[in-house]
């Protein structure tokens, strides 16, 4: 039985199969409820099971998350490097090399945020003085129970700024830690003792770098800002829906423009006052100029992180950092803000990588321009700097603040996710993007490009 649509097409019934056939206007107007088929006595079954269906409907969807979960093997990551920490410092009395790798797995309960196992962990190693006397005079037993301790109740912001560390950093602790486990295996001395504390520390922050790597690469571990990855996914699909939409969006300002040209030749030709036309005109030229406007910023949309928009001649450092300031500008809605382009590298070729510059530049900027609206949305005036030098091997782009007295202000802090993804970007275009702190707040951006000349 067929159900008509006013003059947006129509929804048939046929063979259990629905179809809805949508005209070229894109207005559907849907049918109006009617009575449903087979209403009857089967309604007041149905009311009267409808509280157990709503719990078994509520039910399943959980049943099956958690039965994902358990499959996948992530909720048994936690828990099983909380199980180290604990076999290999109850045993680290007897072996104190032992102690090294359980400080990396403290490290790793460190970063992974779980405070309730670290605890249990620690009450348990506490619990173990009672019972194996010769852990109350191991340095290696006391040394992983403090880690431990201090994984869980460390304050959080100590995750990012710890690392955020240079990269050679990692390279040290790793020789360090190896030099102390060697220590420890050969010597019984008091250098043993200090390999022991030494290797710990070092230990600890390799196996919360491992560990954020970890995270990382499997998001669920690890809850990236405050709200999780919910605005972050809501963001990238915003995206993807966002550039199916721009061919719909483009088609409307062509008929305006269209309609605004022949307005234009039409007013030309009436027969009235000079007055009157100019302010026809100026009017014409207005809409004219916000059409321009969404045009432009339906360019940027269409061709942002890409590389084929313009000329090769064309795809240089300024094109890029200017197609981000256009990009993000609409994030200043004060006219306090000024932004500042300078530098000797503004002119350099980039072909190959302009769109991940752009992309760079984009997330720069979008914490540089936050930096200037304050908690309680108070409006702050300043200057944003960007700068583009040319080094023997790299291109760097650096992005800051300062506010009205050219004193440095800080920047509003990008979310863990985006940071990652953005240095993704970085690395796949073999460049480096960082993210300065100064007292838990971003004060300068580095964005390294490698040159394409040498």
């Amino acid at each position: 039985m067929p159900f008509g649509l006013r003059g947006a097409g129509c929804l048939s019934e046929a063979g259990g199969l629905t179809r809805m056939i949508v005209p070229n206007d894109n207005v559907v107007n849907f049918p109006p409820p009617g009575p449903v088929e087979g209403s009857g006595a089967n309604d007041d079954a149905f009311a009267e099971d409808g509280h157990g269906s709503a719990r078994a409907g509520s039910f399943a969807p959980q049943l099956a998350m958690r039965l994902r979960a358990w499959e996948d093997g992530t909720r048994f990551y936690p828990g099983a490097i909380a199980l180290c920490a604990l076999c290999l410092g109850l045993v680290s009395s007897h072996a104190p090399a032992a102690g090294l790798i359980g400080a990396a797995a403290a490290g790793a309960l460190f970063v992974l945020h779980k405070t309730l196992k670290a605890a249990l962990v620690a009450a348990v190693l506490s619990a173990g003085f009672y019972l194996i006397p010769e852990a109350r005079f191991s340095p290696a037993y006391w040394t992983t129970l403090g880690l431990v301790t201090a994984a869980g109740f460390f304050p959080r912001s100590l995750v990012t700024i710890l690392l955020r560390a240079p990269r050679w950093c990692w390279v040290v602790s790793l020789l360090v830690a190896m030099a102390s486990f060697c220590c420890v295996l050969l010597l019984q001395t008091p250098v043993a003792t200090a390999a022991i504390f030494v290797g710990s520390l070092s230990a600890a922050f390799l196996g919360a770098g491992l560990a954020r790597h970890l995270a990382m690469v499997d998001a669920r571990l690890l809850a990236w800002g405050e709200d999780g990855l919910v605005p972050v996914t809501c963001d990238l699909l915003l995206g993807r829906v966002t550039a199916g939409m721009l061919h719909d969006l483009a088609q409307p300002l062509n008929v305006i423009s269209m309609a605004n040209g022949n307005m234009r030749y039409i007013v030309e030709q009436l027969d009235i006052g000079e007055d009157n036309r100019k302010q026809l005109l100026d009017r014409v030229a207005r809409i004219s100029s916000h059409t321009e406007a969404a045009a432009f910023i339906l360019s940027l949309f269409r061709w942002f992180g890409r590389d084929g928009d313009k000329e090769r001649s064309a795809l240089n450092v300024r094109s890029a950092l200017e197609r981000a300031l256009a990009a993000t500008k609409s994030n200043v809605r004060h006219h306090g803000v000024s932004v500042e382009l300078e530098g000797n590298a503004l002119e350099h070729l980039l072909p190959e990588h302009h769109g991940a510059l752009e992309m760079m530049a984009v997330a720069a900027l979008l914490s540089a321009f936050g930096g200037f609206i304050g908690p309680n949305n108070e409006k702050r005036k300043g200057k944003v700097l960007l700068r583009a030098a040319m080094t023997p091997a790299h291109v760097v782009v650096t992005v800051r603040c300062i506010d009205e007295n050219a004193a440095p202000a800080p920047a509003r802090k990008l979310d863990h996710a985006t940071l990652w993804l953005v240095e993704q970007v970085a690395i796949e275009a073999g460049g480096d993007f960082r993210s300065m702190l100064r007292s838990a707040q971003p004060t300068r951006f580095v964005i390294r490009l490698g040159r394409d000349d040498i």
